[in-house]
Formats: structure tokens, sequence, C-alpha cells
């Protein structure tokens, strides 16, 4: 019952007001009638000016322990929701941290292959040189350069000519098609 009391006065504004008879005591400065809690301090009966039966009490008791129950469970549930928020954020940062590695390790290899490109192409380069080829085509190849007796040339005095085959073994449908576009144009 002492619990009750005492968890009781932060909420019962009903410790603030004051009656005829506590004004008289106050100014008496009597605290005699008054009840001592632990802490030294006085306090009044208010049992008989809250005007509760056994009933309510009871009834208050399981509100209380609903509320307590209440607010445990949403403690618990806040602290589930807030490991899920901080487990997501560090799962996010491991994974952010994975990819840049990966980044990192492909832009390496990126400058690697273009290395051994840059090398490949000037091989190819100096082996593909005018020079070379022309030494490869005397000496393994036995070609000479094309003199005058091997150039041939032609005439093109004539003037152009265009001639047009028509075949004449058409079947119908040809026939009906070359019927109609000649109607066109």
């Amino acid at each position: 019952m002492d619990y009750y009391y005492r968890s009781s006065l932060a909420y019962d504004l009903t410790l603030f007001e004051e009656t005829g008879s506590e004004k008289a005591s106050e100014q008496s400065g009597s605290t005699a009638d008054k009840p001592e809690s632990r802490d030294g301090s006085t306090r009044n009966d208010h049992s008989s000016r809250r005007g509760r039966n056994a009933k309510t009490k009871k009834g208050s008791k399981k509100d209380r322990r609903r509320t307590k129950l209440g607010r445990i469970i949403f403690g618990v549930i806040a602290g589930l929701l807030m490991a899920f928020v901080v487990v997501s954020i560090i799962h996010g940062q491991v994974q952010l941290t994975e990819l840049n590695q990966e980044i990192a390790d492909a832009k390496a290899r990126l400058a690697e292959q273009q290395s051994i490109y840059t090398q490949l192409e000037m091989k190819v380069d100096s082996s593909i040189s005018t020079t070379v080829v022309e030494d490869y085509a005397k000496n393994s190849l036995h070609m000479s350069k094309a003199s005058n007796s091997q150039k041939e040339f032609v005439n093109l005095s004539d003037g152009d000519k265009a001639e047009v085959t028509l075949s004449e073994d058409k079947n119908i449908f040809e026939s009906i098609a070359e019927a109609i576009s000649s109607l066109w144009s």
C-alpha cells in the first residue's frame, strides 16, 4: 500500500489543493497529525478524499500492470527496431566497402590490360612498317615492283553504254505486276 501511495503522489493533483482544515493546520504549524514517509516528509491521508473503494483499487492495479506490460512491449519493439536499423546500416556499409574494393581491383586490372595493349600495338606497328613488308615481299615471296611490260591500258574513248536485258519467260504474276506498274508510270 505504501508503494501505491508513493507512486500515485506524482499524479494525484488533489495533493496540491488546500482545504479549510489544512489551511488552519498549516497556519498553526502542527504536523503531528500527518504521517511521515520514508524520506522524512509529512503526508496527508487522502484516501478519504478520493472516495475509492477496494474494487476500483484492484481495477487500477490491473490497469497499471497492463500499462507496465504495454510499456515493456513497446520498449522491446522499439529496441528491436533500433537494432534492425543499426544492423541494416552496418550491412550497407560492409557492402559498400566490398563494392569499392571490387571497383579498385577492376581499375587496377584495366590499367594493366591497357599497358599490355599498348605494348602489343607498338610491336605490331613496328612489324608491319612499309619497309618490313617490302623486304618480306622481295626476299620471301620473290616479288618485284610492277614494270611497264606488266601494265595493261584500257581505252574508254568509245563512251559509256548500258544494255538492258529482258527475259522472255515470265510467269503470270510478273506480267500482272508489270501491267500494274506501267499504269502508274
